[in-house]
């Protein structure tokens, strides 16, 4: 069994220009895919994905109305430079709740934002990536009777059924790998649907960790998937000496790339993998 890595970029949209995705991962594409969480229709929130000019004022922008975007991310996805993964719908909720927390009209949102994005980027959408990282039940259960797989955990206490035995089994799974030792992060597979833990690469993460985490699934043969953010790259992270963001992220690049014991894939590519299943 080999070791397993990929990329999740949060939060294209409307919103994003061709430069600033280019800019992030024209480099890094050249070495592996990255797999890009998109917005289909961005309500404009307080993410700060989101310029000033528009933020808070909650209007909702469609993807393809941004016709630059859509022509780089189709040639890029043609390229196997990126991935479509379903990033909500909105993304964010008018009260401020979490969208595939509280929201509603869940299951047609899952089922016409897929149709929407691989109509647009004429591409496949395996993956739902939730916004906020945040879904319970009813979320779910929505992106399950779609046939997508999730990137993020939801766990027992927020989404897994607690009558299904398969949760349960998986609950247990995790906790006996747990306590033999250094844990490194596997695919979640809980029968209608499958999970990937993503490491995160932020501002707030400890660039030291995340190299630590990645020699510990290394040694280990598990999956490592650095969750990140192309509008935080040059932000500097909060602890002592930390680099930025862009500069984290590359550590991890610069380990994986040309290690031969290293599968550098697409989260798509990941969850339809049954090797790293935990």
């Amino acid at each position: 069994m080999s070791v397993q890595f990929c990329i999740r970029d949060d939060d294209t949209s409307f919103f994003t220009a061709p430069q600033d995705l280019e800019r992030a991962y024209a480099d890094i594409t050249r070495r592996g895919p990255v797999s890009l969480a998109i917005i289909p229709f961005c309500r404009a929130g307080m993410s700060k994905g989101v310029p000033e000019s528009h933020r808070a004022s909650r209007s909702i922008h469609p993807l393809h109305e941004n016709e630059a975007l859509v022509k780089y991310l189709r040639q890029g996805i043609r390229d196997g430079r990126f991935e479509a993964m379903l990033h909500g719908y909105h993304h964010d909720e008018p009260d401020g709740s979490y969208e595939f927390v509280a929201g509603s009209d869940l299951r047609r949102k899952v089922a016409h934002g897929r149709r929407y994005l691989e109509d647009v980027l004429s591409t496949t959408v395996r993956v739902f990536v939730p916004p906020h990282n945040a879904i319970r039940r009813q979320g779910l259960r929505a992106i399950a009777a779609e046939g997508l797989h999730l990137a993020g955990t939801a766990g027992l206490r927020s989404g897994w059924p607690w009558y299904s035995a398969r949760s349960w089994e998986v609950w247990f799974e995790l906790r006996a790998m747990r306590g033999k030792g250094p844990f490194a992060p596997r695919i979640l597979d809980l029968g209608d649907h499958r999970e990937l833990p993503g490491q995160v690469v932020t501002p707030l993460s400890s660039a030291r960790r995340n190299r630590e985490l990645l020699e510990e699934t290394i040694a280990a043969n598990g999956v490592f998937c650095a969750a990140t953010h192309y509008w935080e790259f040059d932000a500097v992270g909060r602890g002592d000496g930390e680099p930025t963001v862009a500069e984290q992220l590359r550590q991890l690049v610069d380990r994986v790339a040309g290690e031969p014991a290293v599968q550098w894939l697409t989260v798509g590519e990941v969850v339809s993998n049954r090797e790293g299943m935990a």
